[in-house]
């Protein structure tokens, strides 16, 4: 981001965490790392996470992540 050439693009992904209760609004939220620079691993840990997710279950809450990508 501080190189030389200023009309360099930065991509980088995004790390989103949505959690909804039973049929209510979902919340967005940023996981506690929020980025990944490289999109295979941001979409090889968002796969991870999900899965984590499934297995701890809460009663009546749907919890998923999501990778986006971000250019700047």
């Amino acid at each position: 981001m501080f190189g030389k050439d200023k009309n360099a693009f930065l991509t980088t992904n995004l790390i989103v965490k949505v959690r909804k209760y039973k049929n209510e609004q979902p919340y967005f939220s940023l996981y506690s790392m929020p980025a990944i620079a490289d999109e295979t691993k941001a979409r090889t840990s968002v796969e991870k996470l999900n899965d984590l997710a499934e297995l701890e279950k809460e009663e009546n809450w749907q919890t998923e992540y999501y990778s986006v990508p971000m250019t700047l």
